[in-house]
This record gives C-alpha cells, structure tokens and sequence, in this order.
C-alpha cells in the first residue's frame, strides 16, 4: 500500500508540474518586408562567367534578414550569390539548394544583403523573383532558474545547434545518419517551427539580439524527415534531419565530427547528476550578449516516472529540446522539454529516452535519416502482385554505402499468411541477386523484406522500419477500381465538407468543357472574383476514402481552372492528400485536366483536400479556382482474371477452325466455355463472336 500512495503522490505531483510548467521555447517573431522585384529571363552568351542580376536588400535597423524568393529558374550553370555586406558571409544557391531551403536564403548578419544571378558561359535561360525580406526578434521566455542564481556559463559543445524560427535546441545522435533529436513541441510544425539549424553560433548583440553564424555552419530542415509526439511531459519529443550545407556540401555531423550516445532507457535515480545544453534566454545581471547562445549547467536528478524525468538543472526559454546527459555514463537518457523550477528551487522536467513513440520513429526513420549504410535497389521494380500458382523471379542489387555489403548476409525474409520463411538468395554478380517467389494462391496474405550487414557489421534492411514495415504483394490479377467519381452536378455532397468561399455554382465558367452542369468553385458568383477586402482562405474536402482490399498507388484526376494573382507565394491553390501537398496547381483560364499519383503509405482511408490561401488581402479580383470532374481509381486484386480473348476456347492462343467446331459441338448449352459472350446460350452469337475474332490472340 505504501508503494502505491508513493506512486500515487508522484503521479499528482507529476498532473501539478504539468498545469504550471511552460514549454521552453523562446521564439524569434518573424515580419516579412515585401520587395517584388523580379529580373527579366537572362542568359549568358559570352565565353566568361558573368554576373546578369543584382539587388541590394535594404532593411533599415535590422540586425539580420532573410531572403526569400518567389518564382526563380535556376539552369545549370547559374547560380544565386548572395552576401551580407556587415560581415562579408555569402551563401550560394543552385536550383536543388533552393528547392531544399524552400526558396529562401540562410540568415545574414545586418541590414543589407547582396543578390546576385551568376551564370556560367553557355548555360541555359534563368530568372530572378525576390518575394519578401524577412526579419525577426526574440520577446524573451519564461525563467526556469532552479535558485537564486543562474548558474550557466558559455560553452561549445559542437554537437548541439539552435533550433530557429521556434527558437528551441536540437542535437546531434548515434542513429545511422547522425541526425536530430528535440521537443515534440519545437518539431511538430515540421520546416513551419524549424526551418534552420545554427551550429557554432556566435554572441548576441549588446541589446540581446541574435548574431548568425556563416551559411556555412547554417543547415535546412527536410519537411519529409520530421517526425514527433507532444501530449504533455513525458511525451514531448521530435526527430528529424537537415540537407547537406549549401557552402561545404557537408553534412551537419560530417561538419560537426561528433554526436550523442542514446541511453537505452533513463535509469533509476541514484544520486547522478544531470547536464543541460542549450540555447536559452538570458536575464539580468548576465550579459545580453549570452542570449540564445549555447550555455550550460550540471544539477543533482531527482525523479524519474515512467517517461517523465526531473532534474535541478538550471535553463531558461530555448533550452527544449537539449538533451538531458547523465554525467556518471555521458549517454542521453532524455529530451528536456519543461521549466518547473523558482527562485525557491523546484525541477525542470524532460521526455525519457525511453518514449515508445520516440523509439518507433527511430526505428522507422523518415526522409534524410534514412540511413544510407548499404543501398537496395530493384532493376525490375518492387513486385505489387504477383499471379496465382506461378513462381516469380525477385531481382535485387545491395551496393555499398557507408559500408560494403557482405554478400553472405544478405537475405530475403517472406510471410505467407503469418508463416515466416527464407528465400534462396543466388548471387548473379556485380552486386545483383536474385531470389524466387514460390508459386502462392490467389488472396494470400504474402509481405517481405531484406536483410544485410554491411563490412563495418551494421545490420540494414529494406524498408528501412522492418521487420516492422514490409512490402506487400497481392496475389492475383490486379484490377482497377474506381473508389470515387464525382462531377458536382446536383451540387456538393452533403458528406463532404467545405470552408471559405468554396460553393457549388455555374457562374463564371472557364472556357473549354469538363463534366457539364455546375461545379466547386472558390470565388463570388455575382464579381467573378474572391476580393473581400481581407485574407480569404477555404477547403474543398471529400469524405474518408477507404482503401479496403487497394494496393499500390492511387490515381487522382480533376479538372481545375485557375486564375490568380499569379505571384509567388500569394493566391496559393493546392492539393493535400491525408494532409501532404500533392499537387501545386497551374494558372489556367480554361479548363485542365489535371492528374496526380500518390501512394498511400499504408493507410486506411485518404482525404482529398482542395486548398486556396490568398495569403493578404489585396489583388484578389481575378476570377478564383474551379474544380470539377473527381475520379480517384487504384488497383484491386481479382482472383478471377479478364479474359483477354474468350473466343479462344480451346485454349491455343489463336482463334481458329478449332474454335468454331467448339461452338458447334456445343449448340445450345448453356454451361460452356463455348458461350463466348456469356450470355448463358452457345448460339449464333458466340459464333460471330469467334469469326470475329479470327487470327492470333493478343
């Protein structure tokens, strides 16, 4: 009973801790000045290297900026230099790098940054469009001081970084690709809360404003990396990786050359000590020049429950995230994530390394944290189905990546209805393997993965998350279905759901046809624009989509007709699917017809969202966007395949004499593969059917 009160008065103190601590993010506030300067399509002719473009982005007072970019055609060849003229730091963009960095620059020190189109001799026809200078300023966080004094002083460790725009701590790890833990609640946005990473960053300035480090040492996040969990303390925590550095090319851990060991699990509370790292706010009497740079402070561990651990460490806001080292072993045994402590004392909370969630993403990594130790490939495609009672040849090639693969690991590990058996690998040379599918029955529910260790004796498989993960092979002919059609005719259904200005209408019609009658349009039927005078956003949304018995990918067409301010980032129209972008749709004044593929990754059902954002409030009066003519179709196994040539009857692959003497040797039946065209009666129809047909079968 005494055990049970004891863990009953940790769990209340636990519920109190949680209603009074804060998250401790200390975020930079963020204001775009708008530019809208665009260069005219140049190229270069000449036998030289030649800069075609130049502005100067001037934002008065600001002690860094941003640039960000709007429609920008980068050829190869050309590139963008841009440069800050405080401290001479210069950042270079190919086409890929600004892709990667979502179109905007690293950030520069000072009120005035350099952009110059440099483009090589030869190379193709580029452009320049300069949407926005973006500035920002902390407002400072909550205290967490765990006492009367903070306690922290300057340090360097190179495998922590800061985390902006949220404003939090991110840290290097011993996962294959060496990538970052943090809070769940600095990663959930994804790129929205952590667009960049910051390693070796320098003081602030004597106001407390922060100074940037090089584009050298600046990282962009992956958006298809992030992965996170944030209910509260104790489940707090995000795991995501950055693009190699646009200067060096390198990896942040290339660069870095160290990272975090991961405990396996946060130990007992035995009297160790806890060290914080991170990138906190500072308050006086510490000098403004510490603020959200990289301090530190060692304190006593105090709790541990279940997932949630505490700690007499002192931080401040922009410590979430650091990870929480146990000094008696140096490992991480969590992700700090609360203030809970006073000038009185108290705790300062974190997630334990030991999170389930936490463990299955790092089991079952995401975009860059792939690990890139060996790489699988399969000349002949993933197989998606295969037919019944045929065996079929697996080919697959394993090369080296960070290791070599050693061939007498390497296996193909298949589940037949929940029985689990290896495949015969046979080595074809040049890194190529084969294996054979056996001969299964149609329906079966048949998976697999594959296996190898690399020289450096790293076990790797593909999928990355198996034996978790796997592929799945249907067993049958695959048969397309369609899962949904919709034309707006009779209006928007009443299952699905809409926002904004988003209605059914006939008004303002595109030119062209598509599926006739009335459609889904954003927009107002009596101006034949969205101009409200203020931001106009909505959502076009069907219902749940089950993808019951589908495999493989799915196919979604539309017809859409767009007409928009047409400028980067304003008057935004895309596609989401399960809440991930598919389509980023084209102006057209007519009607489109539109088609995107998307593979489901396993879910249950998908949603189709139709998604305009005007973004401001001005230049709205174009006509908007309208949708009509919704078809999504995938594949389903039939056990029953098509017959391609039902006149063939007695099975020779031509139709022939043979086939006729069939249909009259069998005159009248009506339970005959004669009944070519399955009417239920062998007549004169299936006869013309054959004659049809006449010559060899397709």
């Amino acid at each position: 009973m005494l055990r049970v009160l004891r863990h009953l008065a940790q769990v209340i103190a636990i519920a109190l801790v949680a209603a009074t601590s804060s998250a401790q993010i200390a975020p930079l506030f963020e204001h775009e000045i708008a530019v809208r300067v665009a260069s005219a399509t140049l190229q270069n002719d000449g036998l030289r290297e030649r800069t075609l473009f130049q502005y100067l982005v001037a934002v008065k007072d600001a002690s860094s900026v941003q640039v960000r970019f709007g429609r920008t055609r980068l050829t190869e060849g050309t590139m963008l230099r841009i440069t800050s003229l405080t401290d001479g730091a210069t950042q270079h963009h190919r086409a890929i790098t600004l892709e990667q960095w979502n179109y905007r620059s690293a950030w520069f020190n000072g009120p005035l940054v350099l952009v110059e189109l440099v483009a090589a001799p030869g190379s193709g026809p580029s452009h320049v469009t300069i949407d926005a200078a973006a500035v920002h300023w902390s407002a400072g966080a909550d205290r967490s001081i765990c006492g009367p004094t903070d306690d922290r002083v300057l340090s360097y460790d190179d495998r922590s970084a800061r985390a902006i725009p949220i404003g939090c701590t991110a840290w290097l790890i011993d996962d294959p690709n060496h990538t970052f833990l943090t809070a769940g609640h600095c990663g959930g946005g994804g790129t929205s809360d952590i667009s960049t990473v910051e390693f070796n960053v320098p003081l602030s300035n004597s106001d407390g404003s922060i100074q940037h480090p090089g584009p050298e040492d600046q990282y962009a996040t992956d958006a298809e990396s992030f992965q996170s969990g944030y209910s509260g303390i104790g489940d707090d925590w995000s795991y995501f990786g950055c693009f190699p550095n646009t200067e060096t090319g390198m990896t942040p851990f290339q660069a870095q050359g160290e990272f975090h060991i991961l405990a396996d699990a946060a130990p007992p509370v035995s009297g160790q000590d806890i060290t914080i790292t991170g990138y906190g706010v500072v308050y006086s009497p510490t000098s403004p020049t510490w603020n959200q740079v990289q301090k530190t402070h060692t304190g006593p561990y105090d709790t541990l429950d279940g997932t949630a651990i505490a700690y007499q460490t002192d931080t401040s806001g922009g410590n979430s995230g650091s990870p929480v080292l146990n000094e008696d072993t140096g490992e991480a045994i969590g992700i700090h994530t609360n203030g809970g402590c006073g000038g009185g004392g108290g705790e300062n909370w974190g997630c334990a390394i030991h999170n389930s969630g936490l463990q299955y993403a790092l089991a079952n990594p995401q975009g860059v944290c792939i690990p890139n130790t060996l790489h699988f490939d399969y000349p002949n495609g993933i197989p998606s189905e295969v037919l019944p009672g045929t065996s079929t040849e697996l080919l697959f090639s394993v090369t080296a990546g960070d290791e070599t693969p050693v061939p007498e690991t390497i296996e193909v590990r298949m589940t037949i209805d929940e029985v689990q058996e290896n495949l015969d690998v046979t080595a074809l040379g040049d890194d190529l393997y084969t294996a054979t599918i056996p001969a299964l029955e149609c329906q079966q529910d048949v998976t697999f993965w594959l296996r190898a260790v690399g020289d450096g004796g790293t076990v790797v498989y593909d999928p990355p998350g198996a034996p978790d993960d796997d592929y799945e092979i249907g067993v049958g002919v695959l048969v397309e279905v369609t899962l949904l059609e919709e034309g707006f005719g009779l209006g928007i259904p009443g299952s699905w759901s809409t926002s904004g200005l988003w209605h059914a209408s006939n008004a303002c019609g595109p030119s062209g046809s598509c599926d006739g009658g009335e459609w889904a349009y954003f927009g107002i039927d009596g101006q034949c624009d969205y101009d409200t005078g203020d931001t106009e956003t909505g959502t076009l949304s069907t219902p749940p989509i089950s993808l019951d018995g589908v495999h493989g990918n799915l196919i979604l067409s539309y017809c859409s007709a767009l007409e928009t301010e047409n400028f980067s980032s304003y008057d935004l129209a895309e596609v989401r699917i399960n809440g991930v972008a598919v389509d980023d749709v084209s102006e057209s004044p007519g009607w489109q017809q539109r088609e995107v593929t998307f593979n489901p990754g396993g879910a249950d059902s998908i949603v189709i969202e139709w998604v305009f954002d005007t973004v401001d409030g001005v230049y709205n009066n174009y006509r908007g966007w309208h949708i009509d003519g919704i078809t999504v179709v995938a594949a389903s196994v039939d056990c029953d395949p098509v017959d391609t040539c039902p006149a063939d009857i007695d099975g020779s692959g031509s139709v022939d004499v043979a086939d006729v003497l069939a249909v009259i040797a069998d005159w009248g039946d009506d339970d005959s593969d004669a009944d070519v065209n399955d009417d239920g009666t062998v007549d004169v129809n299936d006869l013309l059917a054959v004659i049809g047909a006449w010559g060899a079968c397709p």
